[in-house]
């Protein structure tokens, strides 16, 4: 079995696993964890910041990713004011908005299998010289409306996960009164 293949089949095992749990972190009530939160909310902002600046030198892209994140940030504040919440097994728990969570996956699914695709194609024409496919494929996916729809993603998960780590405080200190 050559080893491009198995390269491809690990890859897309592990896609499905993190597809998963990605559907499983937006549907049912999940425990509210909040120094998991805050790890995930940094790393995403850092990741989004990345993609931000790369953006930053396209009028279009700004304009694309300035969207993505006001979109990500209104649904993140819906998708807080539908939140349930439930203290059980001495921790609270959080039930998110199954629409939005599906909406937010097929968002980064669709956006997923285009990059995939896009990279595909890349291989089989002379798009990309010298072999530079990864590095043409990795610029690509900074730049151009697909950006904007990357930040969508992150937006939502930054804001949401503020959004319930505030909720969790007050919750807190409300049950110590």
């Amino acid at each position: 079995m050559p080893s491009q293949f198995l390269i491809v089949i690990l890859v897309l095992i592990f896609i499905l696993y993190r597809s998963f749990r990605r559907v499983r972190r937006s549907i049912g009530w999940q425990r509210l964890n909040p120094e998991k939160m805050r790890t995930f909310t940094v790393i995403l902002f850092v990741i989004g910041s990345i993609f931000l600046a790369e953006g930053a030198s396209h009028a279009i892209s700004l304009v694309s990713d300035a969207a993505g994140i006001l979109i990500g940030i209104i649904l993140a504040c819906y998708g807080a004011a539908t939140t349930r919440f439930e203290k059980r097994d001495g921790g609270w728990h959080y039930r998110p908005n199954t629409w939005i969570g599906i909406a937010v996956t097929v968002l980064f699914f669709g956006r997923l299998i285009y990059r995939i695709y896009v990279m595909f194609a890349m291989t089989t024409s002379d798009a990309a010289p010298n072999g530079s496919v990864l590095g043409s494929g990795l610029q690509s996916m900074a730049s151009g409306w697909t950006s904007g729809l990357l930040l969508i993603m992150f937006a939502y998960y930054i804001a949401y996960n503020i959004f319930l780590l505030r909720k969790q405080k007050r919750m807190v200190r409300a049950g110590s009164k």
